[in-house]
This record gives C-alpha cells, sequence and structure tokens, in this order.
C-alpha cells in the first residue's frame, strides 16, 4: 500500500505531536522510504548574503527561506572577516512541521571559519544579534551539507540519484602499521581515503617494537594539508612496553570547519622523522555524518543536535538528483515522557 509521502503544510500551524506513538507513513517491523527532495549545491548566501555582525545586541533581521529539501536541511554560517570577539548569533525559523525552533552561532576571536550548524531548519524567518562584533563584519548565511528526517529514526538503506549506496553510521577505526625503517628514515605516514563525510574523532600510536630511541615520533593528522588542532599523539618508543597506546583528541572535538571531510577526500597520517625508532601502528577513529542520531538531551539546547537526526548524503548535491532513506521509526519516550517519532521539542531562544 503506497501513501503520500509528506502531506501539505500551512505556515503557522504547528503540527508537532508530543510523545507521537504512530503514523500512518511509517512501517511496523520495516524500513519505511522517505524522499528528502532533490536539494541544491551548499550554499554561503541562500539565506542572506551580509547580516551585520557588529549591530547591537537584540537586533533583529527578517528572512523568507524555504529549503530546498523535504525535511529541511541544516546551516552555515561565514563570517565576512575577523569578528574580533566571540560574536553570537541567534537564528529562528521552524522545522518541516511548523514548530519554531532556534540555533546559535557562535565566532571566535581571529577566526574567519565557516560555522556548521546541527539542526535542520525548513523556514528561516529571522535572526537575533546576542553578542555583536567587536570589527565591522558581516555573517553570510547559507545552507549546509546535512538533510532533515521525517521522524526519529535510524537509517537503514540509502538511494542517491536512483542507486543504493552504502551506510555508515557508527564509529570506525582505519589502521595502517609503518615499519621502523620507516619511522626513523625520515617524515612518513600513511593516507586514508575517506568512504563517507565525517569527522576525525580519536588519534591512537601503538608501540610495535621499543627501539632505544632517543626522538620518539610524533603523529599528526592533515586534511588538505592542514593539520587539525590540537591532534597529536608521541608514542614512547623509547622505552615503552610493546603494544602500549597513545591517544588524543582534537582541541575542538567534532565536526567543524579544521574538522570535517566529504566522501572521497584524502586524509593524511603524519609521522615526524624519529631516528632509530622502532616499528609502531597508527590508527584514527573516524566520525561519519552520513547518519546523524537524534539527540535525545531534554530539553533540547540552543546548540544541540536535530531532534530527528539527519542525513548527509554520500554525493555533492546537485538539485536534481533526489536522495531517498528507508527509516525505521523510534517511537520511545524518556522518563518524562517526552519524545516519540516526532522527537524531543525543539528549543526557542
Amino acid at each position: 500500500m503506497g501513501f503520500r509521502d509528506r502531506s501539505i503544510r500551512f505556515q503557522g500551524i504547528n503540527n508537532y505531536v508530543p510523545a507521537m506513538v504512530s503514523a500512518a507513513s511509517v512501517l511496523h517491523g520495516a524500513p519505511s522510504p522517505f524522499s528528502l527532495g532533490t536539494p541544491a549545491a551548499v550554499s554561503a548566501s541562500a539565506v542572506a548574503s551580509a547580516t551585520a555582525a557588529d549591530a547591537v545586541a537584540t537586533t533583529r533581521v527578517a528572512y523568507s527561506y524555504t529549503a530546498d529539501s523535504t525535511y529541511g536541511r541544516t546551516l552555515r554560517l561565514t563570517p565576512s572577516g575577523d569578528p574580533g570577539n566571540a560574536a553570537a548569533i541567534d537564528i529562528f525559523g521552524e522545522d518541516y512541521l511548523g514548530q519554531p525552533m532556534a540555533e546559535r552561532f557562535t565566532g571566535a576571536s581571529g577566526a574567519t571559519a565557516i560555522l556548521y550548524g546541527k539542526k535542520a531548519f525548513y523556514r528561516v524567518t529571522h535572526s537575533k544579534i546576542v553578542t555583536a562584533s567587536s570589527n565591522a563584519v558581516t555573517w553570510g548565511i547559507g545552507t549546509g551539507w546535512a538533510l532533515g528526517l521525517p521522524y526519529k529514526s535510524d537509517v537503514a538503506w540509502a538511494k542517491e540519484a536512483g542507486v543504493f549506496v552504502p551506510l555508515y553510521k557508527r564509529d570506525f577505526w582505519s589502521f595502517a602499521d609503518v615499519a621502523g625503517a620507516a619511522v626513523g628514515g625520515g617524515p612518513s605516514g600513511a593516507w586514508l581515503k575517506a568512504p563517507c563525510p565525517g569527522f576525525a574523532k580519536t588519534l591512537e600510536q601503538t608501540v610495535g617494537m621499543p627501539a632505544g630511541s632517543t626522538n620518539d615520533p610524533v603523529v599528526t593528522v592533515e586534511l588538505g594539508g592542514v593539520a587539525i588542532v590540537g591532534l597529536t599523539v608521541t608514542g614512547d618508543t623509547s622505552g615503552a612496553a610493546t603494544g602500549s597506546e597513545t591517544t588524543d583528541v582534537p582541541t575542538t572535538v567534532g565536526y567543524s570547519a579544521n574538522n570535517r571531510f566529504r566522501t572521497g577526500d584524502l586524509i593524511e597520517i603524519v609521522i615526524a622523522d624519529a631516528d632509530t625508532s622502532g616499528a609502531i601502528r597508527v590508527g584514527l577513529e573516524i566520525t561519519p555524518t552520513q547518519v546523524r542520531l537524534p539527540i535525545l538531551t531534554d530539553p533540547q539546547t540552543l546548540t544541540t543536535g536535530d531532534p530527528r537526526g539527519t542525513y548527509e548524503p554520500l554525493m555533492t548535491p546537485d538539485g536534481a538528483s533526489e536522495i531517498v532513506v528507508g527509516l525505521v521509526g523510534d517511537n520511545a519516550k524518556n522518563s518524562s515522557g517526552n519524545g516519540g517519532l516526532h522527537g524531543i521539542r525543539h528549543v526557542v531562544a
């Protein structure tokens, strides 16, 4: 039996159902197909090209953006220059249900990197300055890579541009063994090709054979030739026992401009020269963002992820290729009776 993928929903009407138990479009005991539409390429200014970041606090700017994906899409903010401080702005709108929602974006002094959002907006109505930038810069407000989902669920399968694609849903490790001669003979390393979009979570170095080296190998990770800040391990090959491990995480944990990659991007694990070093094994734990699970935090905050989860396609959105996912609904509620198929209620600042 077929079903209509999405019914008409009028702007201004909130269709969110607290603790929702069932829906006609969600099959029991099997994945249900949902089209996420034919989203366009990511844009730096689909919502606004230049919103003043140095306006006084509480300044409000109206927008009229509607997502190009059936159930909404994440946002991205780009400062035109160094804000000079931790400038912050709240973005307001609605999800595909018409449920009011908001998300906070905070920059940093000296940083001009893109800020990536976590929540899937269907409409963006306005922004409000929380902390004005100390420098005269603007915010470019555009679209991100991740697409919203209709229900709190897990993705069982996905089809992109008419082709079924592999799924990467949980953290996984990728390892490489490097001989002592390579480590001691000069800068070396290993190359990984990202099978999915995601970010580096943990770096690990394991001592294969202590060699009495006085120069323990320093291992870092680079994306596009740029090191992930703070992600460094130095294994004790001079005296540690075989099998000893050293691990580290980035300074800024999670998905960020300095720590994100797309399908097919090259990830370089760089090993500095360490004369007379023994063999080592290096490993990188990757968190895929192809499927981001629903965030169950109750109540939601301005910086938590989407309460129904998101899907980031392996392919590059082009405005013509349809993205379809098979979802297994999760109608579970927490001890307070909140949750259900529509997830935890969105926060509104």
